[in-house]
């Protein structure tokens, strides 16, 4: 085994090992420290996409770990996968900025996190959009080349994946379909200070967002390709009309990072 796979391999249990005591008890508030074990998972996650050159999934789970050490309380979500009705805790983040130089970044845009674990495969959905609802495209198509830089397409779909790490390794991309993460306003205010450690350079706000999907996905070529061809098996993923838990953030910096700006 060369060190490329080692690393691999590590990162592999290391995640499903401190995922293992987090995804069992749906909507159970979860520690807003430093030491948060799901939030240090999602920044693992988060190095794994940024290493195979995808920004935007990696920012995901980044402000995924971030909306964690805020204080967020995930929601049951029910989902269909390939057929099969599956059980995730979840949540969606959503995001905008102040800063001047982040005026290209698109206004209020939301991923929804939804995560369960299955023996010793922990399986995640991802989906982003800028819009409350979008058709769903292959992220190659619309992505960015870096953070902050304008989309060329003037259309924006929806970008979704689906990952399985532990035993069984792979990753999905949507390809077609719709979705939607409609905020339906429930505002209550995050956290005070003295309850948890706000991260600096980000202000904050709980909410509900509304959620619809129902998407045709393709495997990639292998665990860290972000390539599909035309002989890539395909699933199907719904997750039918539903609310979940969700938080506003609003950054105050370019780069913030899952523990805000440095």
């Amino acid at each position: 085994m060369n060190l490329m796979s080692m690393k691999n391999v590590i990162g592999t249990v290391a995640i499903v090992a401190v995922l293992s005591a987090c995804v069992d008890s749906p909507e159970e508030p979860l520690a807003a420290t430093e030491q948060n074990p799901l939030a240090t998972s999602f920044e693992m996650l988060s190095q794994e996409q940024m290493f195979a050159s995808d920004v935007e999934r990696s920012e995901d789970f980044r402000w995924a770990a971030l909306a964690l050490r805020i204080g967020i309380t995930p929601s049951v979500i029910q989902v269909t996968n390939n057929g099969k009705a599956e059980v995730y805790d979840g949540f969606v983040h959503a995001v905008t900025w102040t800063s001047p130089t982040q005026a290209l970044r698109p206004p209020l845009y939301r991923t929804l996190i939804a995560w369960r674990r299955s023996a010793d495969i922990l399986q995640v959905i991802l989906v982003g959009l800028t819009s409350d609802s979008a058709p769903v495209m292959n992220p190659y198509s619309m992505r960015s080349s870096a953070p902050g830089v304008l989309n060329v397409s003037a259309v924006r779909g929806a970008s979704a994946a689906y990952f399985e790490r532990g035993s069984s390794n792979s990753s999905w991309l949507g390809i077609s379909g719709v979705a939607k993460v409609a905020e339906h306003p429930q505002p209550s205010s995050c956290p005070s200070p003295n309850d948890v450690a706000r991260p600096d350079g980000v202000t904050c706000q709980f909410t509900r967002f509304g959620l619809e999907l129902n998407a045709s996905f393709a495997a990639t070529r292998s665990r860290d390709s972000r390539e599909v061809d035309a002989f890539s098996p395909t699933r199907r993923i719904i997750v039918p009309s539903q609310t979940a838990a969700g938080v506003k953030l609003n950054f105050s910096c370019v780069s913030p990072l899952s523990t805000g700006c440095n």
